[in-house]
């Protein structure tokens, strides 16, 4: 995470893992209901809410390319222009903005 992420009021965390995600929101009540948060999960403490949503892979290329990208290496990049932004997530970006269709 990065030091200027802590200043949003919120997080959403997408997966194509239905099970994953279920886990995830039972941890988040459990740490509301009863005070009690796995250390792993303990930086949702650090916003107001937290969103957990659940995307069919194959809906949503981009998304499984920047988890790839996570487990890989580190995919933060402070403007398009980056020159090591992979060419792969370009591709997906561009993809996934043409089927959004003109607005």
């Amino acid at each position: 995470m990065q030091e200027w992420m802590y200043e949003s009021q919120g997080v959403m965390i997408e997966g194509d893992n239905l099970n994953v995600i279920k886990i995830l929101q039972a941890a988040l009540k459990d740490w509301k209901n009863k005070g009690r948060i796995d250390h792993n999960l303990s930086f949702l403490q650090d916003f107001n809410q937290a969103l957990f949503s659940f995307c069919n892979r194959g809906c949503n290329r981009l998304a499984n390319v920047c988890a790839n990208l996570g487990v890989e290496s580190s995919f933060m990049w402070s403007d398009i222009n980056d020159v090591e932004i992979p060419p792969l997530f370009l591709s997906c970006l561009k993809e996934e903005c043409v089927a959004l269709g003109p607005y």
